[in-house]
């Protein structure tokens, strides 16, 4: 193995291990404190529905309308100030993502404010895991919710006082956050503040389990449990109809799922990288006949188009659907003259695609078992081949000269000499070898000493993979 070869090996692998230090950024995962005091009436990093605005510093939801802002907290412990009048709903979601979210139902009904907290995954049914009455809370006021979960057990708080503490039996893992407003007034935000650990560590809790009935103070009037159960009902059902609207919404819009520029530009960077390290793997390792320097050459163009494509169109079905109808239309044809080729190909192609869906971890972590194989079968198979040269050799009577000739004239310069084809008649011989030469000088002092075996002698030399 070259010194180029082994230098590139050591550096992929320390690159590799510094990556995998920073998992939580590869996988997309978000970590740190994210602060919002609603100062940018863009909203440029939330998705929303229309009557969603900022003014003079707050967010404002009217009734039927929610904003969401993406994410992979998985430790989310996030703080704000909402103020809402009666009658008025707000459902506040966190860990919310494909697979399900927590949904605290927030119900101000002027006499009496409720707290219903509710865990709805996909593939279940919707459960509700706590309840309470809202003592303290402020009609038509500011009011500070605070919200911690752990991994494993839930604390809310309203107004610096604590209303529920639930430990969740079947948690939700990652995911963001996002508010929605179904009942018949509008909600004011502000000060918004998001914290995450990014780690799950689900702890044991040895006899502290706490049920939503043993917090929940005690509610005597059965017309007050009547209300609940309304509001519980009336909490899934608007939930159902915001989920259908989000997901109309999410059909027809660009991106659904945007990412920022920041993102955009890492994946786009880390795609032309991995295209780049691709190549030097086929130039060095590959066994293609053809020109691999030209053809690698290609990778990077290829892996940074399909990122970009995928970036573009990964969270927009219409998107998705002219992709598909602009590539029926346009048809790309190349001459792939070995399946070795085609494999490098999917592979970059696959690069691009996991980059482009953000996927960063999985597609390193791919990325690297693929070299580590490729690098055990070459260097498994050296000693079948690993000629760098195609020697062709034509001699002539009367100075024709037999195979034992040419192979002593190329013993001392070539480690490894391999005969591929010997065609002999009487007016000629032909050979055909696959040789190695380590170093240029070899293959000039090769080419004289063939040269003083006949004066009528034809020698052709052939890329390979080449020499250095």
């Amino acid at each position: 193995m070259s010194k180029k070869i082994l230098f590139f090996i050591i550096v992929f692998i320390a690159a590799f291990l510094c990556l995998s230090l920073f998992a939580p950024m590869l996988s997309g995962q978000d970590e740190g404190t994210i602060s919002d005091s609603f100062d940018d009436n863009s909203l440029e990093d939330y998705d929303h529905s229309q009557d969603v605005s900022v003014s003079e510093g707050v967010l404002k939801i009217d009734q039927g309308n929610f904003i969401f802002k993406n994410g992979a907290w998985e430790k989310q412990s996030f703080s704000l100030k909402f103020k809402m009048t009666d009658p008025g709903v707000l459902l506040v979601h966190y860990h919310f993502s494909d697979k399900g979210s927590y949904i605290l139902s927030i119900f101000n009904e002027g006499s009496t404010t409720e707290l219903i907290l509710r865990r709805e995954k996909s593939d279940q049914e919707g459960k509700d895991i706590g309840n309470t009455i809202a003592e303290g809370f402020k009609n038509d006021e500011w009011n500070d919710l605070k919200i911690s979960f752990d991994g494993q057990k839930h604390e809310i708080s309203l107004n610096d006082k604590s209303l529920l503490s639930i430990t969740d039996d079947d948690p939700l893992t990652s995911g963001g956050i996002g508010f929605m407003v179904p009942g018949e007034s509008s909600v004011e935000i502000d000060d918004l503040s998001i914290s995450s650990t990014g780690t799950v560590a689900i702890e044991e809790t040895a006899g502290e389990e706490a049920t939503a009935e043993d917090e929940a103070p005690a509610v005597e009037a059965s017309s007050e449990e009547t209300a609940i159960e309304d509001n519980a009902t009336l909490a899934e059902s608007s939930a159902s109809d915001s989920s259908w609207k989000d997901l109309v919404e999410k059909l027809f819009i660009t991106g659904a799922t945007p990412l920022d520029l920041q993102t955009f530009l890492i994946n786009l960077i880390l795609s032309a990288l991995f295209a780049y390290i691709l190549g030097l793997v086929y130039v060095y390792w590959g066994a293609s006949l053809s020109n691999r320097r030209k053809f690698a050459a290609n990778f990077i163009l290829l892996t940074v188009t399909t990122t970009f494509i995928i970036l573009v169109v990964r969270s927009s079905v219409a998107l998705s659907l002219g992709l598909v109808g602009a590539l029926s239309i346009v048809r790309f044809r190349a001459a792939i003259k070995e399946p070795e080729e085609l494999a490098y190909l999917f592979l970059a192609i696959g690069l691009g695609i996991g980059l482009g869906d953000n996927q960063r971890l999985i597609t390193t972590l791919a990325f690297a078992v693929a070299i580590v194989i490729l690098g055990l079968l070459k260097l498994f198979s050296r000693s079948k081949a690993d000629a760098n040269m195609h020697l062709n050799i034509t001699t002539f009577p009367p100075a024709k000269i037999g195979l034992k000739e040419v192979r002593s004239a190329l013993a001392p310069y070539c480690p490894k000499v391999k005969l591929l084809r010997f065609d002999e008649n009487d007016k000629l011989l032909e050979l055909s070898f696959l040789v190695e030469f380590k170093k240029l000088d070899d293959l000039e002092q090769a080419r004289e000493a063939l040269q003083k075996l006949s004066e009528k002698i034809d020698i052709t030399f052939l890329d390979n993979k080449g020499v250095w």
